[in-house]
């Protein structure tokens, strides 16, 4: 799942396209940066489509073949030996679904605090967030139709189906996600913000309205759309000098 993710998709790819017998497959929710031009040099299988996380999720699901699929954030570095912790995770009984245990890139004594804190969460709950990479056996996907096409909470959401239809393991081996959230709000504002809209979503909140709310405070998606405008005018005018 991607959007406007071009300086860090080249180093997640680079990871992952010398696993045997893994498919790789790129959802773009319409990227107007360089990220589906860098996606092609390691995979044919990217697909872009209209933004939304869900059904981001969902488009990438229907084009894979495989018995397992695996949901990774291009803002994620999975474990060493990751494959094989996902299939000797869903060889037990009772499994229908897993997660790694997450950790924030960042050596900030704070930061450390809060993955501790998530995986005590994820623990208890039996519920991870998307960005634990989550794994699912093909065939639990499609009894629970997938992914709902809402913009946000639709990992809490697809855990608590999930949960029904047996154990969701988070397993020990770490999947370390950037910290880039963090740094630029701040560790207190960004984890009291994600905190509350999971809280809200549970008490029964839309996750439509959670997504207005978010994005009509944060002004930085237009900044970034116009920074990613002008990185992609410079880099193709100096394409052609």
């Amino acid at each position: 799942m991607t959007l406007n993710e071009e300086e860090l998709i080249g180093d997640l790819l680079l990871t992952l396209r010398n696993i045997e017998n893994t498919e790789i497959i790129i959802s773009d929710g319409g990227s107007i940066d360089r990220t589906c031009r860098v996606a092609r040099e390691f995979t044919d299988k990217v697909i872009r489509g209209e933004k939304g996380r869900g059904r981001q999720l969902n488009a990438g699901a229907a084009l894979a073949t495989g018995d397992i699929l695996w949901f990774l954030h291009v803002d994620s570095t999975p474990p060493d030996d990751f494959k094989q912790h996902i299939l000797n995770t869903l060889k037990k009984p009772g499994v229908a679904g897993g997660a790694f245990t997450l950790a924030i890139g960042s050596d900030q004594s704070s930061l450390k605090f809060i993955s501790r804190v998530v995986e005590l969460r994820s623990m208890i709950s039996g519920i991870p967030y998307g960005d634990q990479g989550i794994f699912v056996k093909r065939c639990v996907f499609e009894k629970i139709s997938g992914f709902k096409n809402i913009p946000l909470m639709e990992d809490i959401e697809f855990g608590r189906r999930l949960k029904k239809e047996g154990k969701i393991a988070i397993i020990k081996p770490k999947i370390t996600t950037h910290a880039r959230a963090w740094e630029r709000y701040g560790v207190l504002r960004t984890t009291l913000r994600n905190w509350a809209y999971v809280t809200l979503f549970f008490m029964g909140y839309s996750p439509y309205k959670l997504y207005e709310r978010y994005y009509s405070k944060n002004i930085r998606h237009t900044i970034e759309r116009d920074e990613i405008k002008k990185r992609r005018d410079y880099h193709d005018s100096a394409i052609y000098r």
